[in-house]
C-alpha cells in the first residue's frame, strides 16, 4: 500500500483587527473618501486576509495609491486624501452604486 501524502495549507497572518469609520466624502473622480486614516490601515496588506465592507458590498486587500488595476475594478487603497479610498477604476463609484457620505465602512485584517 503506497503512503499517503498530506498536504498542508499555508499559514495566514490573520492580525484580528477590525477598523472602523465611514465615507466622509466623494473624490472629484467619483471615489469614496472615508474617515478611516492610512496610518490605522497601515498593516493591511493586498491579499484575501484584509476584506473592506461598505454598505452591501465588500472588496478584497488594500492596495496603495498608486495601484495599477484595470478600469472597472473595485479597489480600496491608502489615498492621496492621507485615508481609506475606495474606487471602482475609471468610473464614478458614488453614481455607480448610489452611495453617498455617512455609509459606513469597515477594514477587517
Amino acid at each position: 500500500m503506497a503512503k499517503q501524502k498530506t498536504l498542508t495549507r499555508p499559514k495566514t497572518k490573520l492580525l484580528g483587527i477590525c477598523v472602523t469609520g465611514s465615507v466622509k466624502s466623494i473624490g472629484a473622480k467619483g471615489q469614496l473618501i472615508t474617515d478611516i486614516t492610512n496610518d490605522s490601515i497601515s498593516e493591511a496588506g493586498q491579499d484575501d486576509t484584509v476584506t473592506v465592507k461598505f454598505d452591501e458590498h465588500e472588496t478584497i486587500g488594500v492596495y496603495p495609491e498608486a495601484h495599477g488595476q484595470p478600469d472597472a475594478t473595485l479597489v480600496a487603497s491608502r489615498g492621496g486624501s492621507g485615508n481609506l479610498e475606495i474606487e471602482i477604476v475609471g468610473i464614478s463609484i458614488s453614481e455607480m452604486l448610489g452611495i453617498k457620505t455617512g455609509v459606513p465602512v469597515s477594514v477587517n485584517f
